[in-house]
């Protein structure tokens, strides 16, 4: 049915996800490529405007815009756990290709496989279900998803599948040494010093199981630090021998906070954010708390992880 659906589409928009990561972004570039040599008409959208400047190594990011076509019939969604984290409010058809637990199958049509360490991998297995070949452009977006979301092949998710089609992309033309050099080995000078920073403010609480980081809005601004550099320090935070869970709660310019969850699987963290209007995986959620008691809602979270913990 998806396929069909995309035959028969004129102008396609295929979507990365706000403040878009190497899977999202990775997965809908691998499209572009495959939906070119159709001759469709193709839209590479985001509704952020500041990306991510590590992800520029990816096939057709320059083609990336934040405005949607007035004439788009047509949409693809990649890695979106929910239909808010597209940025966008349409009434058109929706391909809705993720592999989040917590995806609601918002689409009219759902291709969602929540046993899949990334979003790319779904994407790699509709290209091989429906035999469309796989050139290095689309191997290189491919991989760089899967090569980011199993944190360069360390996370516990990592099995023979993720090898095999690690293997497979290689052979197909992925350049590893691109991919890994721009998703880890770059950094800015403003990422490097946030790092200190967020480390040196860090709050250990509930015996040191959770750790917290409070991001203020002045902070982002003093550093030019992203918050996909500062996020990084959680995966380091739950490197701690006694650190089960890290939680970071961002301040943004709207007067939104922005709230991301790593654990090591000792407590759903998809579980944990729902409540909040949030979700993503076993180990990976987040939310944005738009509500006046924002304040309230972080020491509410906070009591239900530390309830949650062993």
């Amino acid at each position: 049915m998806p396929l069909s659906l995309i035959e028969s589409s004129h102008h396609i928009v295929l979507i990365a996800h706000t403040n878009p990561d190497a899977d999202s972004l990775g997965a809908a570039c691998a499209f572009y490529s495959y939906l070119l040599r159709n001759q469709k008409k193709i839209t590479l959208f985001c509704a952020s405007e500041a990306l991510n400047p590590n992800l520029a190594f990816l096939p057709w990011f320059d083609k990336l815009t934040h405005r949607f076509p007035s004439d788009a019939d047509c949409m693809i969604s990649f890695d979106c756990g929910s239909y808010a984290r597209l940025g966008i409010e349409k009434e058109l058809p929706l391909i809705n290709i993720d592999h989040h637990a917590s995806n609601d199958f918002y689409g009219t049509h759902n291709i969602v496989n929540t046993s899949a360490i990334s979003t790319t991998e779904v994407v790699y297995e509709y290209f091989v279900a429906n035999s469309i070949k796989i050139n290095g452009k689309i191997a290189t977006a491919l991989y760089a998803g899967l090569l980011d979301d199993s944190r360069c092949f360390s996370a516990s998710e990592c099995n023979a599948k993720t090898f095999a089609m690690a293997h497979a992309l290689n052979e197909l033309g992925a350049d590893h040494a691109l991919c890994s050099e721009w998703l880890f080995g770059r950094h800015s000078l403003a990422s490097l010093r946030i790092r200190g920073e967020l480390l040196k403010q860090m709050k250990l609480i509930g015996e040191g199981r959770l750790a917290l980081f409070e991001v203020p809005l002045s902070l982002l601004e003093e550093s030019g630090a992203s918050v996909a550099e500062c996020k990084t320090v959680l995966d380091e935070a739950l490197g701690m021998r006694c650190v089960q869970a890290a939680l970071m709660v961002i301040e943004r310019t709207n007067g939104e906070r922005k709230l991301s969850l790593r654990t090591n699987g000792v407590i759903d963290a998809s579980n944990i954010m729902a409540p909040f209007g949030g979700g993503g995986h076993l180990k990976r959620a987040g939310t944005i708390l738009r509500e006046e008691n924002q304040s309230e809602l972080v020491k509410d979270l906070i009591t239900m992880i530390k309830k949650e913990l062993v």
